[in-house]
Order: structure tokens, then sequence, then C-alpha cells
């Protein structure tokens, strides 16, 4: 399962948190696939769920 978290930063960046660690994902259409890894303090994150219509490309969960 992946974690969305509020990423202040010009342009607009969040945080994704995955079992291969933390990414810092463009807040565009198919940012997933521009991510990269993130490098810095992760406190006092806000989790997001809504993404306000954005589709960043998600892999598919394998189940």
């Amino acid at each position: 399962m992946i974690q969305f978290y509020e990423y202040m930063q010009q342009p607009p960046y969040w945080i994704a948190r995955d079992d291969d660690g933390y990414w810092l994902v463009p807040a565009r259409d198919q940012g997933w696939a521009e991510r990269e890894p993130f490098v810095g303090r992760v406190t006092s994150l806000k989790e997001i769920h809504d993404f306000a219509g954005v589709d960043l490309g998600l892999p598919v969960s394998k189940k």
C-alpha cells in the first residue's frame, strides 16, 4: 500500500511511502513515472487521500 503526504514545494510535489521507502512525486498526471527518492525530514507530514482529479499513473496493486 502506498501512502501519500503533503509536501509544500513549488512546483507542487507529494511524498509517497511504500515498501521501498519515501519518494518525491510530482503532483500531476503520470507523476509516478517521474518520482525520485526523497531524502529529507519526514516529521509532521499530513496524509492525503484526495488527489483532486490528478491521475498519478500508479502501478496496479499486486494481491
